[in-house]
């Protein structure tokens, strides 16, 4: 009994832990300390503080708990030779410190997964954390902000009536970061990125552990919600991959479904339509927002032409070193915003070949997920909502195109990678179960 009150004293304490991590996902801004040369901020901090309880209480952590590093190394094993291969190939040089990031990410996202595996993917765990993540920046951005004379009102406000997205990227997004951040230094707009993914990340987690058969109106309302926040944020890439996975979402719910609901189908109708209405209102207002809007969607800013600039400098440099690689290389100040581009201009051909191997394992395993829902969404045993769980990989399957630090999936998608491992072989494990169990009564009534 002792033994058994001591093992639910810490899977509370690692699920506490867990809330925590989660909570301070998008939170990456908040700076904490500076440890040679190394920047740790809140996000960092609550995830380091999960491990190292995890790591004081490996003997005690459900059996279950081993099988994580195993299943993802399956997937993840080319990744972690590419990252050699990028060690080698830079050594002596300039890295930017890619390497040392990708190994602490992958690190993080192992330790959230472990967790996950401690408490089962309880839906009541990922929904609470998911809420605070999101609750959580608001108001404490809103408290810096406010404590510095600024407020998300006043960014609002300039960019609905004025179109001013200046403003409220740099006047209000970049000086958030730079009273959050380190003393003394400067912020880069940019992290507004990580924390799109980071909110897109909570909301799927958040729609996933809507257990109750009713729909979900709270995670209908916070999807919208999300929607704008994302919109203000101008991650384009955020907002569009969050704007595709409604459709994809609801339309795999709905071949899940036992039978025809008529009533569900008109409000859904009615929903459908009033949010048609409302965005052909909106485009049609001439307001300063919609042109704004309109530009950035319309794919022919600067930050569309220097991705294309990107692509040639990178597809000229690698003609003339296809099999070694020319080391760390920048265009105009940034690398190449494409990870298998970038693995093969800094790396050399083996280092892509790597890079494509990990790619297609995890974009085979999503499609396999895909299928396996869709075609009977009773093969997935766990309480939590199948179609929201399969959208966890899909940004981080996207943003390896396009994103920044070469192409390499962030602190956030690490988390939403491993958060999907962890919860695909927490099903395989219930399956196994519930077979076990409906074998035994088959052989228990035969008897």
């Amino acid at each position: 009994m002792p033994a058994s009150k001591e093992t639910s004293l810490s899977e509370r304490l690692v699920a506490s832990l867990l809330v925590l991590a989660l909570t301070a996902l998008p939170l990456t801004w908040v700076h904490i300390a500076t440890i040679g040369g190394f920047k740790l901020n809140l996000a960092y901090v609550a995830v380091l503080l999960l491990g190292l309880v995890l790591f004081c209480l490996l003997p005690k952590l459900p059996s279950r708990t081993w099988q994580l590093p195993g299943w993802c190394a399956l997937i993840l094993m080319p990744y972690f030779f590419y990252l050699m291969v990028l060690a080698i190939s830079l050594a002596g040089l300039p890295d930017n410190g890619i390497v040392i990031r990708q190994v602490f990410f992958l690190l993080c996202g192992l330790t959230v997964g472990a967790a996950l595996m401690v408490t089962g993917a309880a839906p009541r765990l990922l929904r609470r954390g998911a809420l605070f993540a999101i609750l959580g920046f608001l108001v404490i951005s809103e408290v810096v902000a406010r404590n510095n004379g600024l407020s998300w009102l006043i960014a609002i406000e300039r960019l609905l009536l004025h179109g001013d997205l200046d403003f409220v990227v740099y006047g209000f997004l970049r000086e958030l970061f730079r009273i959050a951040g380190p003393s003394g230094a400067d912020a880069a707009a940019s992290e507004k990125n990580i924390i799109a993914i980071a909110l897109f990340t909570a909301l799927v987690l958040f729609r996933a552990a809507h257990t109750a058969q009713k729909p979900d109106r709270i995670g209908q309302a916070m999807t919208f919600f999300i929607i704008a926040i994302l919109l203000v944020l101008n991650t384009r890439s955020v907002v569009l991959v969050a704007v595709v996975t409604l459709p994809v979402t609801a339309f795999i719910a709905k071949l899940n479904q036992p039978r025809f609901n008529r009533t569900s189908l008109i409000v859904k109708t009615l929903v459908t339509v009033f949010a048609i209405a409302c965005v052909l209102l909106f485009l049609t207002s001439g307001g300063a927002a919609v042109s704004l809007f309109g530009d950035r969607f319309a794919f022919d800013d600067a930050s569309t032409q220097g991705r294309l600039d990107q692509l040639a400098f990178a597809l000229s440099r690698i003609e003339h070193a296809i099999w070694s690689g020319t080391g760390l290389q920048e265009i105009n100040g940034q690398l190449v915003h494409n990870l298998f581009l970038g693995a093969w201009l800094h790396s050399g051909l083996l280092a892509f070949l790597l890079v494509a191997s990990f790619y297609l394992a995890v974009l085979a395993t999503w499609i396999n997920f895909l299928i396996t829902i869709a075609r009977n969404g009773a093969n997935f045993a766990l309480p939590l909502r199948p179609e929201w769980v399969a959208m966890l990989p899909v940004l981080p399957l996207f943003r390896v195109w396009i994103g920044g630090d070469a192409g390499h999936p962030g602190f956030p998608e690490w988390i939403a990678l491993f958060s999907f491992f962890t919860i695909l072989l927490l099903n395989r494990l219930a399956q196994g179960n519930r077979t076990a169990w409906t074998t035994s009564q088959t052989l228990r009534a035969a008897h």
